[in-house]
């Protein structure tokens, strides 16, 4: 039987154990409670800075020996950065699990930060954030949460803006390292096959060696705002992104939402794809998504299109979205649960999976969630519970809308969003 025990070191550090018998494979990582939503105006794109550098060397490895000793240990390491956490994962062999985990300590706690490393670092990063400006769906969706947060931390772009980006220092990013990578802050996970004494003599010496400090803040929630964002770009395609207020992290009626957001616009079957690309052949890509963080949440629906049917895109999406007040159907619903049922279970095989699962489960809900207590709020379940939850979700009052690419005059967007 699959079980997590979670223990709580005495300087903070929490541990996640997840043996899985007869597994071959290990998923480790390491997340920090340290993302945009904790940086100050001046530090934006600080946490995404210090992700990428800290694979440029350590006291104790070069940024060449950190991937030949990965290589050499048949393993895959990599990090990213969300708004609420920095997260440090590797998968590998399981009797590797060990030195795997030794790279991520090392990284986390040695950490060169060299200042030619760090010039050439900033270049690949600005370069990221160029290319994230090429693509439509992450313009529309940067200039909407800055529209809708405005001066929140959660309104800024991850990789932060070229200003502060071209700013920092190595001084700055290790003053950022002592105060926000604390073992407070920190989560480390072990799944699949290890060596249960070996990973806990290494987080003993390492993580668990760290001197206390202080633990991440609380955070305000920002109020959503009904605006509009227009963004003019020499796109081939124009992007929108249509957003509502959604559910915050932890919120009871979050399997509701997935049941919801996969009618609406979550899979080929949906109400969305069906009518504006099967049907109308207006857009190659629509779809709706809900993306939940502390304190708030976000429902948005999104597509690419040619600029000469925005009218047509924005009526169609109008309509779907009108559509849902008169509830959804019984097939929908019974199609729309097996697949979120299915897709919940699937989903959770892997290693690695679980691993990431049981991470986000301790950050965000304090607590583990098992695949019986899914299918449980799944199975229970009724569609007037989704009902419900449109209700709430699909306020006309409540709406913002981003568009990029070719676009027209203000006046024509606030026809769709008179509020505005």
């Amino acid at each position: 039987m699959e079980y997590t025990e979670k223990i709580v070191l005495d300087n903070g550090l929490r541990i996640l154990y997840l043996p899985i018998d007869g597994a071959l494979s290990a998923s480790v990582a390491v997340w920090v409670a340290a993302g945009s939503r904790h940086e100050k105006t001046e530090e934006q794109g600080i946490s995404h800075f210090i992700e990428h550098m800290l694979f440029k060397g350590t006291t104790r490895r070069t940024s060449r020996e950190i991937s030949e000793e990965m290589d050499f240990l048949g393993g895959g390491l990599n990090a990213y950065t969300a708004r609420e956490y920095t997260r440090y994962y590797a998968q590998t062999l399981a009797e590797n699990a060990v030195p795997t985990l030794d790279i991520i300590c090392d990284m986390l706690m040695n950490p060169l930060l060299d200042k030619d490393e760090l010039e050439r670092e900033r270049g690949v990063i600005l370069d990221e954030m160029a290319m994230y400006e090429d693509s439509g769906e992450d313009v529309v969706h940067d200039a909407l949460c800055a529209a809708v947060w405005p001066g929140s931390p959660l309104g800024r772009p991850i990789c932060g803006v070229a200003k502060t980006v071209s700013s920092f220092t190595s001084d700055d990013l290790r003053n950022y390292i002592k105060t926000h990578y604390t073992p407070e802050r920190m989560i480390a996970v072990v799944a699949g096959g290890f060596d249960r004494n070996g990973i806990d003599s290494l987080i003993q010496k390492t993580l668990g060696a760290l001197p206390p400090g202080k633990g991440a803040d609380g955070f305000v929630a920002p109020e959503f705002t009904p605006s509009l964002a227009l963004t003019k770009k020499r796109f081939e395609q124009t992007s929108l992104s249509l957003a509502m207020p959604g559910l915050p992290a932890g919120d009871p009626r979050r399997y509701a939402m997935m049941v919801f957001n996969f009618i609406v616009g979550g899979g080929a079957s949906s109400r969305l794809f069906q009518r504006l690309r099967e049907e109308l052949g207006l857009a190659y890509s629509v779809y709706s998504s809900h993306s939940s963080s502390t304190g708030v949440g976000l429902f948005t629906v999104t597509a690419s299109f040619s600029a000469d049917r925005q009218e047509q895109v924005l009526s169609e999406i109008n309509s779907v979205l009108k559509g849902l007040e008169s509830g959804v159907t019984a097939e929908e619903f019974d199609r729309a649960l097996a697949q979120i049922k299915a897709s919940s279970i699937m989903g959770l095989e892997t290693v690695a999976a679980k691993a990431s699962f049981a991470g986000h489960n301790e950050l965000f809900e304090g607590r583990q969630i098992t695949s019986e207590e899914m299918l449980q709020n799944l199975n229970a379940l009724t569609r007037s519970d989704i009902d419900s939850l449109a209700h709430d979700i699909l306020s006309e009052s409540k709406r913002a809308l981003s568009v990029a690419g070719n676009i027209k005059k203000r006046s024509f967007y606030t026809s769709f969003l008179p509020f505005i």
